[in-house]
């Protein structure tokens, strides 16, 4: 009896397993590097500083220590089952100041933006979070047992 479950037990063991290639599972997106969009690119120009573009495309990927006047970015998009997309802008420097761009994305002067207008989407509006200051009955519990941050609401 033991011997027919082992083989039972194998027999399905090898078949689940020969089957989980044509199951379709769910693969996700991936996204690494640096996001380099066109509308990025095309803010550069020869002769920008090193902070400049850091704001505009943000720090490089890859700082390779031995080549300080050079910062490499890199982003690939593989989507769950299907082909990968990979863009790559390479930027050379000489006293702080960009000479030239190389790699599969260039910078395009014709599309460039108004730098007034470019960055207005990351404008963040906080508000103040309002907290009501608790009854009587709260302030007891909390006073005995804890929590509520201790009674720290600083409500006048």
């Amino acid at each position: 009896m033991k011997k027919l479950l082992i083989l039972i037990i194998g027999i399905l063991s090898v078949f689940v397993t020969a089957c989980s290639n044509y199951i379709p599972a769910y693969r996700i997106d991936v996204q690494q590097g640096n996001i380099l969009t066109q509308k990025d690119i095309d803010q550069l120009k020869v002769g920008m500083n090193k902070r400049k573009i850091e704001y505009i495309i943000g720090s490089p990927a890859i700082r390779d220590p031995f080549h300080k006047n050079r910062w490499d970015y890199t982003y690939t998009y593989t989507k769950g089952r299907g082909e990968t997309e990979k863009k790559n802008i390479t930027l050379y420097f000489k006293s702080d100041l960009l000479v030239k761009t190389s790699g599969s994305m260039k910078p395009n002067p014709e599309h460039v933006v108004n730098p007034s207008e470019y960055k207005k989407q990351n404008i963040l509006t906080v508000t103040p979070v309002v907290r009501e200051k608790p009854g009587w009955l709260k302030l007891i519990w909390y006073s005995f047992f804890g929590s509520e941050e201790d009674l720290d609401l600083g409500i006048d």
